[in-house]
């Protein structure tokens, strides 16, 4: 027995004519007759009795009809469910994000994300891309965005690149920053990096650290109150007023730039939350292309 032979017993409740019936559903009259005969012997009771005013249901029928109507619409209820999991984005997606983006830029990509797909949860890691890439290899996350990590084969999308800045209360020239005091931070192996050739570019002296602190955040604020100068990457400048920075450019007359990269699996693409996580990171990326 299938939805036809439902549809069947209920068209015949309405039009109470087995010849209306067969026209309507475009079947021959035989045919129909038959179609019934298999429904009642498959149920071991007769559903329909003909008389003065056509065919009309036994109590038994009634019966029947009744559950025929709410199999019919429970399955077109579940038609739809379906159909509506199949078009609307659900679902987690597990992001790996480089501790600075995370603080700076993930708050408010992730809202705006959320606005559009509020079905969709996000388990957010942060730490250093070293480690982020080792949990994507793992497949702990779906996405890493991270920096300057170039050992990744799969796919890739450039999100931004930042300036990178010698931050001060007051100006400062740069080329007397051998004597100045440095406040250090534990840099990521990539800015380190940058910040390194930048250095020895320029002079032959060693930076001189007067103290070392646990975050570029608490650097700054040490800036802030005039006990030396920082480098500090441009994302983490945005809105800042009473601090005075210059961007570094290297030998060629270039500004150093730090890339962000967001990395992944193809076939992580294949989660529609997924997709759709890559598709508006791929759009929202003009808003924060360039520190």
């Amino acid at each position: 027995m299938d939805e036809k032979d439902l549809e069947i017993l209920i068209k015949l409740n309405e039009e109470r004519n087995i010849t209306k019936v067969a026209e309507s559903m475009y079947i021959t009259q035989p045919a129909l007759s038959y179609r019934i005969q298999q429904i009642e012997k498959n149920v071991n009771a007769t559903l329909f009795v003909r008389g003065r005013m056509g065919m009309r249901p036994t109590p038994q029928g009634e019966v029947f009809i009744d559950y025929a109507k709410n199999i019919l619409s429970m399955m077109e209820e579940a038609r739809e469910t379906i159909l509506q999991m199949n078009t609307e984005i659900t679902g987690t997606i597990k992001l790996g994000v480089a501790s600075t983006f995370g603080q700076y830029i993930m708050p408010n990509l992730l809202q705006d994300f959320l606005i559009e797909h509020p079905k969709v949860n996000a388990n957010i890691i942060t730490g250093l891309s070293t480690e982020l890439a080792k949990h994507l290899e793992s497949e702990d996350v779906h996405i890493a965005i991270i920096r300057g990590y170039d050992q990744w084969a799969e796919q890739k999308m450039l999100i931004c690149e930042e300036s990178i800045y010698v931050v001060s209360k007051d100006p400062i020239e740069l080329k007397g920053l051998p004597d100045e005091s440095m406040i250090y931070y534990k840099m990521d192996t990539y800015l380190k990096s940058l910040v390194d050739e930048w250095w020895k570019e320029r002079f032959s002296e060693q930076r001189t650290s007067s103290m070392t602190v646990d975050s570029l955040e608490t650097s700054k604020e040490m800036v802030r109150i005039g006990l030396g100068y920082t480098i500090l990457p441009g994302i983490c400048l945005s809105g800042e007023r009473d601090l005075h920075f210059q961007q570094l450019i290297n030998i060629a007359g270039e500004p150093v730039k730090r890339k962000t990269w967001a990395l992944y699996k193809e076939e992580s693409l294949n989660f529609k939350a997924v997709k759709s996580f890559i598709e508006f990171l791929d759009k929202y990326k003009e808003k924060i292309r360039d520190y």
